[in-house]
């Protein structure tokens, strides 16, 4: 397979891959969460080498990223970035969803844990490649 735009210095370890076949409807206090269908659930320890990218991508479903050490900044289609990190003033919890291509970068290197939530497939999909955006 032919990547668009392919991660460098960018290593995701899966920590546990798993299906989730009820659908869910949880409310509690103030935090929503909802499936309608079964999803693919996985949980990745992602470490981020200085200057490392995780190239152009997007994420069936949701990913919520949690950033342990350093600092990733996140690129969205209209080249606009944002910097995520432990004391940073975005905080370092970053989420991507959608169809619109997104690149994770670090200057000085990071490790997140990411959780990803996917609609079921056979084998799961969890990212897909993107082409760089014209401003990039």
């Amino acid at each position: 397979m032919a990547f668009g735009s392919p991660p460098s210095g960018f290593t995701a370890t899966p920590l546990v891959i798993a299906n989730f076949d009820d659908t869910v409807h949880l409310n509690s206090d103030r935090i929503k969460f909802q499936t309608k269908d079964p999803t693919d659930v996985t949980v990745q320890k992602i470490v981020i080498d200085p200057g490392g990218s995780s190239g152009w991508h997007h994420h069936p479903g949701i990913v919520i990223i949690a950033v342990q050490s350093g600092s990733v900044t996140f690129w969205d289609s209209d080249c606009n970035k944002s910097t995520y990190g432990p004391g940073l003033p975005n905080g370092a919890v970053l989420t991507e969803a959608g169809d619109e291509r997104g690149q994770v970068t670090s200057a000085e290197g990071a490790t997140t844990y990411a959780t990803l939530i996917a609609p079921s497939a056979n084998p799961p999909v969890f990212r897909i490649e993107d082409d760089p955006p014209p401003c990039a």
